[in-house]
């Protein structure tokens, strides 16, 4: 079975643009697994060095969204401020 993350990225004026600019990236739904391992370090090659498990509400760095992307299908929806509607319904279409 393929693992899927649908990642959301807080972009613009959202206050977690602001607050944690390094940040911006949080799991919002998987299909087919409840954990992914990335690396703890960026620099390091994907599965060497200490490992952290990620699962739903993880926020990840934009290389550990970057690995996620390039070892899982993954599917991204910006979020631009807080008045956004539900993206669940969004996502489950594409």
């Amino acid at each position: 079975m393929n693992k899927k993350i649908y990642l959301i990225k807080y972009i613009g004026n959202h206050p977690i643009a602001s607050v944690t600019p390094d940040r911006t990236f949080e799991i919002a739904e998987m299909e087919n697994c409840v954990f992914v391992d990335v690396n703890k370090q960026a620099k390091k090659d994907y599965g060497d060095g200490p490992q952290v498990s990620m699962t739903v509400g993880s926020r990840l760095s934009d290389e550990q969204a970057q690995q996620v992307a390039d070892t899982y299908e993954t599917t991204l929806v910006p979020i631009n401020d807080i008045e956004q509607p539900d993206v669940g319904n969004q996502m489950l279409l594409d």
